[in-house]
């Protein structure tokens, strides 16, 4: 755990009076603990640092994009630095995303592309005096989408760490001197300590680079208006409007007509063209589909659809059929290619009952305000998922039905039968043909609220899997947390995050649980010595910490510990073989179907395991782990490794999905 550090807030008042505050408590962690805890797939930052791509890419802006995620070490220096509390102050940037841009006008722009296109919660700008110069840069910070935080270990939000993540916006001529800048003069502010005269001769190079950000674009708008005094067409246009523009010459008979109206008062097409603010061009760029070439016909058209409705125009567009002229065939886009049947993997899967145990309010834990609360989280987690993709989805939870191309969302909800079941998919982003899928079906049936959830994916038949043999994709969707941490589950007993000690009262309830065959959780049973203090003994574990390990599994496995005596009685209560139980300390874990595996010092100690660090293209990085740490990961790979594979349930049909399930 960080360090906890308490100072209470004062201020005067106006009086003159000493007011106080709240006492708040400022969160340090340190790198080894961060470490352990905060996980973040590759595919965050690449997804992310691809959204936005994709979208400045589709409306032709001159950019770079970099990201980075904060390692251990960083964030721990950073929780040294500032005063960072659970109650008011979070780390924000875990993930942090870089966008250059070529010319000082598309910061604006770009600003509005990251505001449509994610949840901003505030920009910042650098503070300057009219005397100092800085390199300027805009900041943003802005909700993960709720996919990809759901792909952020779970514990990260334990570790005064905020769900965002943070965007700076810059030009390319402040870039370049950016890093310089910061790590020589914001970090390093002895280096001009009595030398006043290198600091302004630092300040006057970032003047010199702030002048020719303004100066560029003045320079581009000047050329442009001459080209529109020569009746140079096409040049005005790029230079006007500065993107990226694909090959095309524009259309003998538009430049005919721009050449007709160029002397006229009223409706000279060329002057509006040149009038028209690249924001207007780059936001009917981003309605239109991403295939949809830029040249400076395509450009005079969206213009004219959106602008002049010109009826010369149109009619010349119509016959060109201007948005597929030009257009780039992608490389095997005319090739056959065999439809292949897709096959489904799991990555999640779970069969239980929802009992209400983790509401507070003890008048909603009836089975209908189970269900609605239930139902609730559900649609509300397909709102903020696939809600930016199909505008018309109402928010309050309600059946419907969508499509567009690869995604889709199909919910059957009926609140008077106390039914619910829905089914939604989207494409893979890196994995060509494969597609990722949720499932569930909620319902009361006897007086009990039942939860079915199944999460996974389905690839085409294939010679190659993308998938590297031996690894176990493993993700519980965020309705499901959800579900669990804020309504409460029972598989056999209820799920608990936090760490158990048995009980010789609780031998009935338990063994009554590893009967159940509607249990679902695996249940772990960490039987130790005891100290001469009466405590437990948990040297023979190493760095298998049980408390974090309950964390890490509570919502798929049930966690139990209990000192030798106890541990003993309870295993002749369950029927363990007697020739299981001599040798404690030991670890059990008893699976739905009644197996057991067992596990004592020895196997602990000669544990080793290959932890996957990191991926990089088609490279992997992995760390070999010995003793406790090891036995920890392989304990964890394989609670995970037979809940994908359980036959807990069905699922819907993928391959014939194609209307509301019933």
């Amino acid at each position: 755990m960080g360090n906890l550090t308490g100072y209470t807030l004062v201020y005067l008042n106006k009086n003159g009076g000493v007011e106080y505050l709240k006492e708040q408590t400022r969160v340090t962690f340190t790198k080894e603990e961060l470490a352990a805890k905060v996980k973040v797939p590759a595919i965050v930052e690449q997804d992310l640092k691809r959204i936005i791509s994709d979208r400045l890419e589709q409306c032709g802006l001159y950019y770079r994009v970099f990201s980075r995620t904060k390692t251990a070490a960083s964030m721990a220096h950073k929780f040294e630095l500032k005063d960072y509390s659970a109650e008011d102050k979070k780390l924000q940037d875990l993930v942090g995303v870089r966008i250059n841009l070529y010319f000082d006008d598309d910061v604006d722009i770009c600003q509005n592309i990251v505001e449509n296109t994610f949840d901003v919660e505030g920009w910042s700008t650098s503070e300057r005096s009219e005397e100092e110069f800085k390199p300027t840069k805009l900041n943003g910070v802005c909700k993960l989408p709720e996919y990809l935080r759901s792909e952020i270990s779970p514990e990260t939000w334990d570790m005064c760490i905020d769900d965002t993540f943070e965007i700076q916006i810059k030009t390319m001529f402040f870039e370049g001197w950016h890093e310089i800048e910061h790590d020589m003069r914001y970090k390093g502010e002895e280096l001009w300590h009595n030398y006043k005269g290198f600091s302004r001769y630092f300040n006057s190079i970032l003047a010199t680079l702030e002048l020719c950000d303004k100066s560029m674009v003045t320079l581009f708008e000047d050329l442009g208006h001459s080209l529109y005094k020569s009746g140079r067409w096409s040049d005005m246009i790029k230079s006007h409007f500065r993107l990226k523009l694909g090959e095309g010459t524009l259309y003998p008979e538009v430049a005919s007509l721009l050449d007709e109206d160029k002397d006229k008062q009223v409706d000279n097409l060329a002057k509006r063209i040149y009038k028209t603010s690249k924001q207007t061009l780059v936001e009917q760029l981003l309605k239109r589909p991403k295939k949809t070439p830029i040249n400076v016909n395509t450009i005079i058209a969206l213009l004219n659809d959106s602008q002049f409705h010109d009826s010369r125009l149109t009619a010349i567009f119509k016959e060109r059929d201007v948005y597929n002229d030009g257009r780039e065939e992608i490389p095997g886009e005319s090739r056959h290619y065999e439809m292949k049947p897709l096959i489904r993997y799991n990555v999640f899967q779970m069969n239980t009952r929802v009992d209400g145990s983790r509401i507070k309010d003890s008048s909603a834990c009836d089975a209908v305000s189970i269900f609605q609360k239930s139902a609730d989280i559900i649609y509300q987690w397909i709102v903020e998922k696939y809600g930016g993709l199909f505008k018309s989805m109402p928010r309050e939870t309600v059946t419907y039905h969508a499509d567009i191309l690869a995604y889709h969302v199909a919910v059957n909800y009926n609140p008077e039968a106390l039914r619910m079941n829905m089914h939604v998919r989207h494409m893979d982003l890196e994995v060509g043909g494969r597609i990722w899928y949720s499932e569930a079906g909620l319902e009361v049936k006897d007086g009990q609220v039942l939860l079915k959830v199944c999460n996974g994916y389905a690839d085409p038949q294939r010679e190659h899997s993308a998938q590297e043999p031996g690894v176990v994709f493993f993700s519980y969707p965020g309705y499901y947390k959800s579900i669990v941490d804020e309504v409460g589950i029972i598989s056999g007993i209820s799920c608990s995050n936090r760490r158990r000690i048995l009980k010789e009262d609780q031998f009935s309830m338990l063994a009554a649980a590893l009967k159940d065959p509607k249990r679902m959780f695996p249940v772990v049973l960490v039987i130790s010595r005891s100290t001469p203090d009466g405590m437990m003994d948990e040297d023979w574990l190493g760095q298998f910490r049980v408390s974090d390990f309950t964390r890490t599994v509570w919502r798929y496995a049930h966690v139990f510990t209990c000192h030798e005596s106890t541990g003993k009685k309870f295993l002749h209560v369950a029927g363990v073989d007697p020739r299981q139980i001599e040798d404690i300390p030991r670890l059990y874990i008893f699976w739905p179907g009644k197996e057991i595996d067992d596990y004592g010092p020895e196997d602990v100690e000669n544990c080793s395991f290959g932890r996957h660090l990191e991926a990089r293209g088609d490279a992997r990085t992995y760390d070999i782990v010995r003793g406790g740490q090891a036995f920890y990961h392989k304990i964890v790979t394989d609670l995970r490794e037979w809940n994908v594979s359980a036959d807990m349930w069905e699922g819907f049909k993928l391959e014939t999905l194609t209307e509301i399930p019933k």
